[in-house]
Formats: structure tokens, sequence, C-alpha cells
């Protein structure tokens, strides 16, 4: 069974193209609808409250699926398994990066890919309003923490917990009732030598262990400290991280390996990886298959998704602005950005891949026409 179950999960992490909720999919057509191996309604239930968790979400489902069939020794060979195929890829990527970004076909390329990356994100925020489109109270949380969060008020890890255990409290009060709160699970810490290494470690850390929503939220908290904050990474180095994210298979936040490695070579990368995926292979080996019951007939479950999911949309949306504020007076950023916003909306099915090869080939073809490439 552990054979078969590590081919599966490094299969799937190496064809697994289209982003957390096409991996997440293909998890519970195989081992739910084909295998039987999981109860419809337990992979489901499962699925539901994981959204509810700080990390990225495809890993968590995968490690508790693993953890489901084999114990703490599945859980290992899921993540295994999804990760490192990706992980490798973004070493490579790594390795060649600053010989073949110096070239101007390769950046004009990298920055048509980067352009389709920003509808792409955008068109994935569908999926967090999707459930929540007519709640005032959820569009009232999304332009506060926007606000909040492009004026650096208030960090974003605080932001999206803040609005969540808000909205859980003013539920509470309306309705007359006695809420509980989870507490935080208690934090592992991996010790390195090199402060430099400590510091990537704990930020990503942090990301994993308290920003809620898909891998895609964990992008504005890691913007702010990498970027914006600590100056470890200029912003076009960002943008092309999260780019090879998209285009990898795998969980999006392999980008992270990319971050890690830019800044402090493959110890680094290591150190960025294993910071952001501890947190929530803990929860998803500890306490979170025993509490998925009691979790899901709390009443306050609901409400801290809204108040965190509004969070996350408004964090979201600024990012997407800031990673691209420099490039939205150029004609050619909005040549590629609305066809792609279009083939996304009107043909969600997509290959992500196909479109970010497709666009960076049109932005390398306009800028060769007008003469820019020597």
């Amino acid at each position: 069974m552990s054979q078969k179950l590590l081919k599966y999960f490094l299969k799937l992490g190496a064809t697994g193209f289209g982003g957390p909720l096409a991996l997440i999919q293909q998890m519970r057509s195989d081992l739910v609808e084909s295998e039987r191996l999981i109860d419809f309604k337990e992979f489901d239930q499962a699925f539901t409250l994981i959204k509810a968790m700080p990390g990225p979400v495809a890993f968590q489902v995968a490690v508790y699926c693993g953890h489901r069939l084999l114990g703490f020794r599945g859980a290992l060979i899921a993540a295994f398994g999804l990760i490192f195929p990706a992980f490798l890829m973004m070493i490579l990527i790594g390795i060649f990066y600053s010989k073949i970004s110096v070239y101007p076909q390769i950046k004009f390329y990298l920055t048509g890919m980067q352009y389709a990356v920003a509808a792409i994100i955008l068109l994935g925020l569908k999926n967090f309003i999707v459930s929540y489109k007519n709640n005032i109270l959820f569009w009232l949380i999304t332009i506060a923490s926007a606000h909040l969060y492009v004026n650096k008020i208030i960090p974003e890890s605080i932001l999206i917990i803040g609005f969540g255990v808000f909205v859980v409290a003013l539920k509470s009060i309306n309705s007359k009732h006695k809420t509980q709160l989870l507490s935080a699970t208690g934090i592992s810490f991996l010790y390195f030598f090199d402060e430099k290494i400590i510091k990537i470690f704990k930020t990503c850390f942090m990301a994993g262990a308290l920003v809620f929503g898909t891998g895609l939220a964990l992008f504005p908290f890691l913007q702010s400290e990498f970027v914006e904050h600590l100056s470890w990474l200029p912003l076009a180095v960002f943008n092309d991280g999260v780019t090879f994210g998209q285009m990898t298979p795998g969980p999006v936040t392999i980008s992270t390996t990319f971050f890690g490695y830019q800044m402090a070579g493959l110890q680094g990368a290591l150190a960025a990886t294993l910071g952001l995926l501890i947190p929530p292979f803990f929860h998803m080996t500890t306490w979170f298959p025993r509490a998925t019951d009691w979790m899901s007939k709390q009443k306050w479950i609901s409400f801290f998704i809204l108040g965190s999911t509004a969070a996350v949309v408004g964090c979201l949306f600024m990012t997407v602005y800031k990673m691209n504020s420099n490039e939205l007076s150029s004609p050619y950023f909005w040549i590629i950005f609305i066809p792609a916003v279009a083939m996304l909306y009107f043909k969600p099915k997509v290959s992500i891949f196909k479109l970010l090869i497709a666009a960076g080939a049109v932005h390398l073809l306009i800028n060769l026409v007008a003469g820019f490439v020597p």
C-alpha cells in the first residue's frame, strides 16, 4: 500500500497542473470515486473544514488523505510525493534563472506570462466570492481590508484572522449566544545556523500557520515581508516566482521554494519550503482528524470563514494591483490581460500551463514586431 500511495502522489505532484482546486478534484475522483478508499461524506466534510484552516489547501487535503489511509506514514508519503517533483523543478529554475533572465527575449517572455498570472489570480478570486456575492458584510470587509492592507495600517495576517474573529463576535452579539474560539495550535521550530535562513523559515512558518485561504492567499503576506519589509527580493523576481509557481504542477505555494533559493540558495529553498509546510502538516496529522466532527457542528465556523475570506479577497486584489502597478499604463499589459480574463471566465477548464506559454509567446512576438529586441 505504501508504494502504491507514493507512486500515486508522485504522479499527481508531477502532472497535477491547474491549481489547488484541480488537484483536490483529482484526489476526490481517484481516492473517493474510483478507488472508494475514502467515504464521500468524510472527504467533502474534511475539505470544507480545511478551507477554514491556514495554509495551502491542496497540500493539506493530500496530507489528510494520506493520514486517513496509512496514518502518519501515509501523511509523510502524501506530503513528499505531492511536493517533491515541483520542488525539484523550482530548484532547477532557480539555478538557471540568473543566467537566462539577463536576455531581453526571456524577460519579455516572462513578463507576458506575468500579465496572464494577474488574470489567473483575479479569476481565482471567483472561488472565494461565489458563496458570498450577495452578502453586504462580506463586501464591506473586503473593501476595508483592501484599504488597510495597501496603506500598511494593519499587517495582512492580523487582518485575515482579525476580521474572522470580528464576524464571529458580531454574529454572537446579534444572536445573543455565546461562542467559542479555537486556541492557536502549538508552534514547533526548526533551527538553522544562519540568521537569514532563520528569518526566511520564520516568515514562511508564519504564513503557513496564520494565513487563511488557498495558496494564493499567501502571496500578499510573502510580498509584504520579502519584497517591501526586508527588501530581499526585487518585485520583478517575486512576480517571476509567482509565475513559475503557476506553471509547475502541484500546489502554487511551491513558489516559496523559488523565493528561498533566490534569497539564500539551497538552504533558503529548504527553509522556505519546510517553514511553509510544517504547520499545515502538523494540523493534518494531530488534532484535525479527531476534530472534524466537532468542528463541523460549530455554528461560528461559517462566520469565521466569511470574515477571513473577505479579508483574503481584499488583500489579494491589492497584491495583484501592486504586482502590476508599473505595467498598467502599458497597452501590452491589456492586450494580454483582457483576453486571458475572457478565456478563464468562459473556459474555466483551460490549461493554465498552455495559457501562460501562449501569453509569453504573444508578448515576445509583439516586442519583436515592434523592434525592441536587437
